[in-house]
Order: C-alpha cells, then sequence, then structure tokens
C-alpha cells in the first residue's frame, strides 16, 4: 500500500473544493429593471418598469385598521420588466412603499 504525504492530500483536497466554489459563484449576467415607476389607485399599489431583463415587484407597508395590530406587509409577485406587479395597499394608511428589483 502507498501513503501519499499529507500536504499532497491537502493541496488535493484544497484544489478539489476550489474548482467546486468556483460554478456556485458564477451568476448569469442580468440587468435589473429600469424606468421603473409607482403608482396607487383604489386600495391597489402597483409598480412597472418599462426596461431591463430583470424582475420587479411593489412592496407596500401599511397600519392594520384595528390599533395595536401593527404594520402589515403586502407583496405583490414578481414580474417581468415590461409588466405590472399589483398588492392591495389602502391608501389612507400606507407608512412606506417600494419598487423591489432583483
Amino acid at each position: 500500500m502507498k501513503f501519499f504525504p499529507r500536504k499532497a492530500i491537502v493541496a488535493s483536497a484544497v484544489t478539489l473544493g476550489a474548482m467546486a466554489a468556483v460554478p456556485a459563484m458564477a451568476q448569469s449576467a442580468s440587468a435589473s429593471p429600469t424606468q421603473c415607476s409607482a403608482s396607487f389607485t383604489a386600495g391597489t399599489a402597483s409598480s412597472f418598469c418599462a426596461s431591463g431583463t430583470g424582475e420587479h415587484r411593489i412592496v407596500c407597508f401599511y397600519t392594520h385598521h384595528i390599533p395595536g395590530v401593527g404594520t402589515i406587509m403586502s407583496y405583490g409577485p414578481w414580474q417581468p420588466a415590461g409588466s405590472t406587479s399589483s398588492t392591495y395597499c389602502p391608501s389612507d394608511r400606507v407608512t412606506n412603499s417600494f419598487i423591489e428589483v432583483r
């Protein structure tokens, strides 16, 4: 039986680990959506992004109508650029809203 030096085994393990990590770090190139705008009508918040290749969604934080319940977070579905993302958002109780992109 042949024994390999400890340094050779460690170096091989490090090399294999590095080779396995490289594909995990690689990400596909994508441009986040741009030219985004938000709108609010009749209890609905919407986001629309005109260009880009990623996705966007509207996020709305509003105060619950029952005192003491606190803040409700409402998220629209992820949509590609060129599509609209909408969610329930009562305009009289909004505390924050923004467009999230990825």
